[in-house]
C-alpha cells in the first residue's frame, strides 16, 4: 500500500515537472498563438519637394509584410483594405519585424523605399499602431483643380509708332495666344497652352499650391522691342478647388 502510494507521488511529480518543462518552452515567433499586430496604413501625398502637403487618404490594397523573429525571409503579406487597415492575427509572443513601401523624403527621387517597424508581442495581446504613414509625392497636375481664364487683345493701326500717337485698330478675344503655367518658385513652366477661338484657356487636373500664370505682350506704350511678360500669381487652397481669373488684356502693335 505503501509503495502504490509512493508511485502515485512520483507520478504527480513527474506530470507536473511535465507541466513545468512545457509550459517554460517559449513557441517560435509565428501563427499559432494569441497574439497580433494591426494598424492602418496612410497615404501622406506632397507636391513634388516635400514643401507642402496635398492631402491624407487611406492607404487602399498596399502591401504590408511581417518576418518572425530573426528570420531574413518574408514571414507572411496582408493587403491594407479600402480603409488602409491590415492586421496579423494569432501569433505567438515574441519579436517581429513589420514593414512597408514609402517614397523617401530625405531623397529627390521618386523611388521607393522600406520602412521597419520593430515589435515585441506580449502573449495574449495586439499590438495596435493605430495609423502609420507612407509618402507619396504628385506632379502638379496629379490632383482635380482648375485655373480658368479670358484673354482680350488690343490691336493697333501701323501708325502707332512710338513716340507718335497710338491708334486703336480693335479690341478683340485673343485666339490662340500661349499662356503658360509655373508651380511654386519654379524658373522653369511646367505647361504652355494656346487659347480658344474665344480668347479662353484652362489648366486642368491641378494639385494645391501657389502658382503663376502669364502671358506676353507686346510693350506698345514705351514702344520697346521686348515683350512685357504678364504675372498673374494664383493659389489652388484645396483639391478640386477651381478658379477663374479676371479678363487678362495683353497688346499688339
Amino acid at each position: 500500500m505503501k509503495n502504490n502510494t509512493k508511485f502515485k507521488i512520483l507520478r504527480g511529480l513527474v506530470i507536473v515537472l511535465m507541466v513545468a518543462l512545457i509550459s517554460s518552452c517559449t513557441q517560435p515567433e509565428g501563427y499559432g498563438g494569441t497574439s497580433g499586430i494591426k494598424g492602418v496604413l496612410i497615404t501622406k501625398y506632397y507636391n513634388n519637394d516635400y514643401s507642402m502637403l496635398i492631402k491624407e487618404d487611406a492607404a487602399v490594397d498596399e502591401d504590408v509584410f511581417v518576418l518572425f523573429g530573426e528570420d531574413d525571409f518574408i514571414g507572411d503579406k496582408v493587403a491594407t483594405s479600402a480603409t488602409g487597415a491590415f492586421e496579423f492575427p494569432f501569433l505567438n509572443e515574441g519579436d517581429y519585424r513589420l514593414y512597408y513601401m514609402s517614397e523617401d523624403s530625405s531623397t529627390v527621387s521618386d523611388d521607393e523605399s522600406t520602412v521597419i517597424i520593430d515589435l515585441t508581442l506580449s502573449s495574449g495581446k495586439t499590438n495596435d499602431l493605430d495609423k502609420i504613414y507612407r509618402l507619396k509625392t504628385l506632379d502638379y497636375n496629379d490632383g482635380s483643380g482648375k485655373i480658368s481664364g479670358t484673354i482680350k487683345k488690343i490691336n493697333y493701326t501701323n501708325e502707332s509708332i512710338w513716340p507718335h500717337s497710338v491708334f486703336i485698330k480693335d479690341i478683340t478675344m485673343a485666339q490662340d495666344e500661349e499662356v503658360y503655367l509655373i508651380y511654386g518658385d519654379h524658373d522653369y513652366y511646367e505647361e504652355r497652352i494656346r487659347t480658344n477661338y474665344d480668347g479662353s484657356f484652362e489648366f486642368d487636373n491641378l494639385i494645391a499650391g501657389e502658382y503663376t500664370v502669364f502671358v506676353y505682350s507686346d510693350d506698345v506704350e514705351n514702344g520697346g522691342t521686348a515683350d512685357i511678360v504678364i504675372k498673374i500669381p494664383v493659389t489652388i487652397t484645396r483639391e478640386g478647388e477651381e478658379i477663374t481669373l479676371e479678363e487678362i488684356t495683353i497688346e499688339q502693335s
